[in-house]
This record gives C-alpha cells, structure tokens and sequence, in this order.
C-alpha cells in the first residue's frame, strides 16, 4: 500500500520524516542551531528521540494556530512566493503539520515541501488524472483499490485488497516507473475526492481510512523484488504526501503476516504504527466501534477504481479547483495575509 508513513529515512538520514502526529506551541525554528540559509533536507536537525512527546492528533478541519501559521511564514519566506504559491492548499496543512515534532520544525516543513513540489513538477502530478495513464484499466483489475464507506468523521474508507495481487504478473506488466505512475494517479484521485467532500459540506478532509485486505497473502508478497518495490513507493508517497492517513485497519491477516509486520513496522514511523489494528475476519465489531459505514453490507467482492469514481466529482467541480485542495476560507485569508501572498488568486 501506498499510505503507509515509513521510518527508512529517518534511518537512513537520521533527520526528521514525516509522521501522522503533531505537537502544539512547539518552537517553530531551531533555538540550539538556528537556520540561517534556505534549508535543505541535509542540513535538519537529527529528530527528536521521542517522537510520541507531546504529539497529538489534531483534527484536519480545525484551523490553523498560530505557530502553523508562523511555519508557513518561514516557509514563504525561504521558497519565495513563486514556488510556494505552486503548492496545493491541502497539502499547505499536511506539511505545517506533519512535521509538528521535529526540533527544527520550520525547518523541515520547508524542505520537504520543497523537496515535494519538485518531486510533483517532475512527476506532473496536478495533471496525472485529467491526462490519464496508459493501462490503467489493467492496473486497477490487478491492484484493487477503492473507496468503500466512511467514518464517523467523513473520512473516506480505502479498501486495498494486497492479498489478491497477483505477485508475477503483477511485476510483468508494470516496470518500477510506470507502477509508480500509478500509484501517484491513485492518490491524487484520493485528493480530489477529499476537496470535493470539503467543497461540499465546508469542512476539511484531508485523511483516510484504509482498510488492507490479506486474504490471498501468499509468500509470493513476501519476495525481495515486491518488497523492495513497495518499500520504494512508500518512502516516496510518506515525504510526499504526509500526515494522510488517519487509521489502518489490516483484516483477514494469515499468521505469515505476523513475520511480516514484526519487520514491517521497523522502518515505519512510531507514531503511525500505533495507528494500525491487525485483525482477522472478526473486523465488523472494530468496524462498528469506529463508526464506520459500508458502501455495502461487508467487504464488497469488486472495488471500483479511481478512474471512475474521481471522473464523477471533476465532472461536479472540474480539474483545476480539484488540483488546487482545499482550504477553509478563515485560513484562506489569514495564510495570505501572514505569507503576504494573495492564495485567494491562485
């Protein structure tokens, strides 16, 4: 899966990624080694040994304090209006806020946007579903993946159906780039959505549920190839898209999975890990508990793709103001009036 938020930079770097929590009246700027040029995702500050201390789980439809105000400040500040400007409404949020923990706050909330933006500009990722991608009606028969229900808090359930991948024919139809592609097509199909659902009722949805269903887990899943590959694509999506995902519900798990996860969540992030429940098929009382809403009665035996359901709110709203997220008007005017850009214009 794509939403997972992986520990392997931290690992690899040492320097802050991103996590699924925040902290409030946090510094917003290194007070021990203060940044003095545009950051850079080398020169952060090693991150915190306890990532938990003092993060909390801020509702996405609350509005912005004043020190994620501040951070986009020094964000505008070191970007420049002109790349800032490029950056989505939504995603505005996630970054201000998904690096709430890190002792150069600012710091790391800036070059990972920046870092993103790049990454989005290369990828073409603002016109990735309005253009299309070749075989995406093949992807999406071989990765299922869809929306299926809500929350008690609106946000949108994700059934990720893992298990029934076949493995071999999988990696034989996709290359590593072109699997990719697709992924990111998936996701911003997610983002749409999400605008869309907070265009109309006027309250921000920036997370989803996401449900992964083992059934068909096979040691094929657990080969170095395919393992490789979704370490890959994970590492991308959690800098790219940080502080998304709200709950991860792993159902149908086999007892090989328990391998699998003891591994698994060590080059995940902390704070997400304690966002997952492993389960077997006694999911519904969970379900329940959660306030979640099926489309259907259970699980459904075929999930509609991305194409299709994103087709119908561009339809509603159009490309463009799905591209650009969303974001609540108080905030819409107090971030352009604290960065000195006019985001009302963009």
């Amino acid at each position: 899966t794509s939403h997972l938020q992986p520990r392997e930079q931290q690992v690899a770097t040492g320097r802050c990624a991103p996590d699924d929590g925040r902290k409030e009246d946090k510094q917003t700027s290194s007070q021990s080694q203060p940044q003095t040029g545009r950051p850079t995702v080398e020169s952060l500050l090693p991150e915190p040994k306890n990532k938990h201390a003092n993060a909390s789980t801020a509702n996405e439809w609350d509005l912005l304090s004043p020190d994620e105000l501040r951070v986009l400040r020094r964000a505008r500040e070191w970007l420049g209006s002109e790349l800032f400007s490029q950056a989505p409404l939504d995603l505005l949020v996630t970054f201000a806020r998904g690096y709430a923990y890190c002792n150069d706050w600012a710091e790391a909330s800036t070059a990972h946007l920046e870092h993103a933006l790049k990454w989005r500009a290369e990828m073409n990722a603002n016109t990735v579903v309005a253009s299309g991608l070749p075989n995406r009606e093949l992807f999406e028969k071989m990765c299922q993946n869809g929306p299926i229900g809500h929350d008690s808090h609106g946000h949108l359930v994700i059934l990720e159906r893992l298990g029934r991948v076949n493995v071999g024919q999988l990696l034989q139809a996709f290359d590593e780039e072109s699997y990719i592609r697709h992924q990111l097509f998936s996701r911003e199909a997610v983002r749409m959505i999400n605008t869309a659902k907070s265009l109309r009722t006027g309250k921000r949805v920036y997370k989803v549920v996401v449900v992964i269903d083992l059934d068909g887990l096979s040691m094929s899943h657990l080969s170095k190839r395919f393992v490789n590959l979704m370490k890959r694509v994970n590492d991308q999506f959690a800098e790219h898209y940080p502080e998304t995902a709200f709950k991860f519900y792993v159902i149908n798990a086999p007892l090989v999975f328990r391998t699998a996860w003891a591994i698994a969540k060590q080059w995940m992030h902390p704070i997400t890990v304690r966002k997952f429940s492993i389960m077997g098929s006694d999911y519904r009382r969970k379900f329940d508990d959660a306030g979640i809403v099926l489309l259907e009665d259970d699980i459904p035996k075929t999930v509609k793709g991305w194409a299709e359901e994103v087709q119908n709110v561009i339809d509603e709203f159009g490309v463009s103001r799905l591209s650009r997220g969303y974001m609540p008007e108080k905030d819409l005017t107090e971030v352009s009036s604290v960065v000195g850009v006019d985001l009302h214009e963009q």
